[in-house]
C-alpha cells in the first residue's frame, strides 16, 4: 500500500500545483482569452476540469470528466451542473467546488479543491451523467480548440 499512497500523494501535489497556476495565470490576465475564466472558479468546472485532465494525463494518469446536475428546488429555479474528474477507483478530483461557497442549496461548499470519495456536496448531483476518458487537448482541431490549448500553455508556465 505504501506505492498507492505514494501514488495518491503525488496525485494531490499535482492537483494543488494546477489549481495554483490557473489561480496565477487568471491574475496575471493570461487567461482572458476565455472570457468565462476571468470568473474563475464559477462557471469554469467543465474547462478547468479538462485542463486538469490533460494535465494529469501528460503525468501518466487517467481520469475520466464526469458531468452532472442538481434537480432544481422548485420550478422558478433551472437545474445546476457540475463537473469534476474521477480516478479509476471513483475518487473525486474537483478542483472547483469552491464557486458554491455563497449557496446554501450547495451547502456553501468551500473546499477549493477536493480529493476522496463522493461528499454530500457531490452527491447532490445525481443526474445526466457523463463519463468520459479525458482526452489530450492538441488531438483537437476547431478554433476554439486552438484557443483552450493556448490558454492551458499559458496556464501550465505558472506550474
Amino acid at each position: 500500500m505504501i506505492n498507492g499512497a505514494y501514488h495518491m500523494e503525488n496525485i494531490k501535489n499535482l492537483v494543488f500545483q494546477f489549481r495554483n497556476a490557473i489561480e496565477l495565470a487568471k491574475e496575471n490576465g493570461e487567461t482572458d482569452s476565455l472570457y468565462f475564466f476571468q470568473r474563475f472558479p464559477n462557471g469554469c468546472c467543465g474547462n478547468a476540469s479538462d485542463f486538469l485532465g490533460h494535465f494529469l494525463l501528460e503525468h501518466g494518469i487517467q481520469t475520466y470528466y464526469v458531468c452532472r446536475s442538481c434537480p432544481a428546488q422548485n420550478e422558478e429555479e433551472n437545474s445546476q451542473h457540475h463537473a469534476w474528474l474521477l480516478l479509476g477507483d471513483d475518487t473525486i478530483i474537483d478542483i472547483t467546488g469552491d464557486q458554491f461557497k455563497d449557496d446554501e442549496n450547495f451547502l456553501k461548499y468551500k473546499h477549493s479543491i477536493y480529493i476522496g470519495p463522493t461528499d454530500d456536496f457531490h452527491a447532490l448531483f445525481t443526474s445526466d451523467f457523463t463519463k468520459r476518458k479525458s482526452v489530450f487537448l492538441n488531438e483537437l482541431n476547431t478554433i476554439n480548440d486552438y484557443m483552450f490549448f493556448d490558454v492551458y500553455n499559458k496556464i501550465t508556465k505558472y506550474l
